[in-house]
């Protein structure tokens, strides 16, 4: 049965938003896909972002694996199922100056 949204997430990974894909990668598979993650300049650097999403996928395994190794669920139902595409996006913006938060 196909899901009953797919999405794409357009994202600058920063807290909130690695909040919001741990909540997607979370639903049902018949609920949702996640089809592509399009990581693009927000205000921090485009590979920063990519940095944060790889890191979130490596949090989820050891997730996984510590919770099948204590006869727990592995959770993230949707990620076990449907693989999005990561794609990078733009290094800087497109219209206005470039503005960075790294020291937050």
């Amino acid at each position: 049965m196909a899901p009953l949204n797919r999405i794409i997430i357009d994202t600058d990974p920063g807290v909130d938003d690695i909040l919001a894909m741990l909540l997607a990668f979370s639903a049902k598979p018949e609920e949702l896909e996640v089809l592509l993650i399009s990581v693009t300049f927000g205000n921090v650097d485009v590979q920063n972002c990519l940095r944060n999403v790889i890191s979130m996928f490596h949090t989820i395994e050891k997730e996984q694996v510590w919770r099948r190794k204590n006869g727990h669920a592995p959770g993230f139902e949707t990620l076990g199922m449907f693989k999005p595409i990561v794609a990078v996006g733009a290094e800087e913006p497109l219209a206005d100056q470039l503005m960075m938060a790294d020291y937050f």
